[in-house]
């Protein structure tokens, strides 16, 4: 069996595009571009180049970048004026609050102190509720992770069938952090068919195996780095790695001088190939469009603020 091996670079590019021609053409209306305000932290081992990652692309597309880099040790109440700040800034259109957050801040807290219109990845709690709920009206983009998914089946070819079995394989760590357990949540109501079988399972459950052998669409949620087996799985499953974690960091093959991360996900992509049916991998998989449609929704609350 051929693995289809899903990757996002060309589906981003192809997002990337349409963000940069949208926003030349509003600059050239209107005399302005959209403005997105990044909040980092120092010292978090994947932040140095997750950080750099997303401001460069967003200053390549022509959004007007303001990048707010504080200490590990921040205190929340300061991370907080910080927001608040933001929210009442006109020259912002989008606040992105860069993941993952020091231990000893919690992530929904602050991001309910983001202004959910500015708040452009679908996780301020009221966002959150009008992505599940439609019918309320007040949802004005797409809930960022489900959207790439979308996308990428889409692009991708893949068709889900009736009475197909989704699992979503997560850590105990992310089901029992009210954000991540939200975010997955909210994530699979979009992107499971109502005709389909959704199942949580968490990484240390004595019946994992039994699970993941069921699986159609296999979603992998996980901080341990390759340790899905290939005998686990249903041959032709689709396998959809979700989180990155930094393994390690090696001398570039162009600049010995300088370090690259190494990141992997929850399934080794070798182990599965010619067993899988289809795998968004880690690296280069679904988080690869998920920045593009971040983009893309920030563009449209810079739109909203022209009304």
């Amino acid at each position: 069996m051929e693995t289809k091996i899903i990757k996002g670079d060309l589906i981003r590019e192809k997002i990337f595009a349409g963000v940069k021609a949208e926003i030349a053409e509003l600059d050239k209306i209107h005399n302005r571009v959209p403005g997105i305000a990044f909040i980092g932290f120092d010292g978090i081992p994947l932040g140095k180049y997750n950080i750099p990652l997303h401001v460069q692309s967003a200053e390549s597309l022509g959004f007007k970048v303001a990048l707010r880099l504080l200490p590990e040790t921040v205190p929340y109440e300061e991370v907080v004026e910080l927001i608040r700040q933001l929210n009442s800034d006109d020259a912002i259109n989008a606040i992105v609050l860069l993941q993952p957050l020091p231990p000893h801040l919690n992530p929904i807290r602050l991001i309910s102190h983001i202004d959910p219109e500015k708040e452009v990845e679908g996780f301020h709690p009221k966002n959150m509720m009008s992505v599940l709920i439609p019918e309320t009206g007040i949802s004005r983009y797409p809930m960022c992770l489900p959207a790439a998914l979308k996308e990428m089946f889409r692009e991708s070819g893949i068709n889900t069938h009736p009475q197909q079995e989704w699992v979503f394989l997560v850590d105990e760590g992310f089901l029992t952090n009210t954000l991540t357990h939200m975010i997955v949540r909210t994530a699979a109501a979009q992107v499971v068919p109502l005709d389909n079988v959704l199942s949580f399972v968490n990484k240390d459950s004595n019946n994992l195996k039994e699970f993941c052998h069921r699986a159609d669409y296999l979603v992998v949620v996980s901080k341990n780095t390759e340790f899905v087996q290939k005998e686990w799985l249903k041959p032709g499953v689709c396998i959809i790695d979700i989180y990155s974690n930094l393994v390690k960091e090696v001398p570039s093959k162009n600049d010995p001088a300088r370090l690259v991360p190494v990141i992997r996900g929850g399934v080794n992509l070798e182990s599965v190939l010619g067993h899988a049916g289809a795998i968004l991998p880690i690296p280069g998989g679904l988080m690869t469009v998920v920045m593009g449609i971040l983009f893309r929704n920030a563009v449209i609350s810079f739109k909203w603020s022209l009304r």
